[in-house]
C-alpha cells in the first residue's frame, strides 16, 4: 500500500472493535479461570501463610475490572461517529495522521481513538498505532494541519504527512 493511499476509517474501527472483543474473550476465559482456582477445595487455607486462594481471587477481581474495561471501549468504538477529514481541517478525535520522525525519518500511522490508547491494530499492511485523548502526542498533535510540525517535550519533533 503506498504510503499516502487512503484508508477505510470503518474499516479500521471494525478491526479494533474484532481486536478488542478478542481480548475480551481471553479476559473471561482468565476470569472463570481465577475463579475457579478462588473457590477450588485446595485453595482453601490451612494455615495464615496458604495464600493461594487469596491469590486467585485478586487475579479474579483484576480480570473483571479488565473485561469491565473492554466492554466499555467496544461500546466507545461502537458509538464512535466516523468524520472524513480534508487537508484544511485541523487534527482532533477521529483523526487517522501519517507521520514522519524528523531525527530518523522513521513513519507512524496513529489514529486519535476516543479511547484503547497503546494498541496497535494490523490493516492493509500496515501497523496502526491508537492514542488516547489524554497522550503527550495527542496534545501535540489537536489543532495541527497537514504539513505541520509538532513537537513533543520529549524533543521528537514529527512531520504531519497526512490527515485523514
Amino acid at each position: 500500500m503506498p504510503y499516502n493511499a487512503r484508508m477505510d476509517k470503518q474499516l479500521l474501527i471494525n478491526c479494533v472493535i474484532a481486536q478488542l472483543k478478542d481480548m475480551l474473550e481471553h479476559a473471561q476465559q482468565a476470569a472463570e479461570e481465577a475463579h475457579k482456582g478462588a473457590t477450588h477445595d485446595q485453595s482453601k487455607a490451612e494455615t495464615q501463610y496458604d495464600t493461594l486462594g487469596l491469590e486467585h481471587a485478586y487475579l479474579a477481581e483484576g480480570q473483571a475490572k479488565r473485561i469491565k474495561e473492554l466492554k466499555s471501549q467496544v461500546t466507545h468504538f461502537n458509538q464512535f461517529p466516523i468524520k472524513a477529514f480534508s487537508e484544511d481541517d485541523p487534527i482532533y478525535l477521529g483523526a487517522l495522521v501519517s507521520l514522519v520522525n524528523t531525527h530518523n525519518q522513521q513513519t507512524l500511522m496513529v489514529f486519535l481513538a476516543p479511547c484503547a490508547g497503546g494498541e496497535q491494530v494490523e490493516m492493509n499492511g500496515k501497523t496502526v498505532q491508537l492514542i488516547s485523548p489524554n497522550s503527550p502526542l495527542t496534545q501535540g498533535l489537536l489543532g495541527l494541519y497537514a504539513g505541520d510540525e509538532c513537537k513533543l517535550e520529549s524533543g521528537q519533533v514529527f512531520e504531519i504527512v497526512t490527515v485523514e
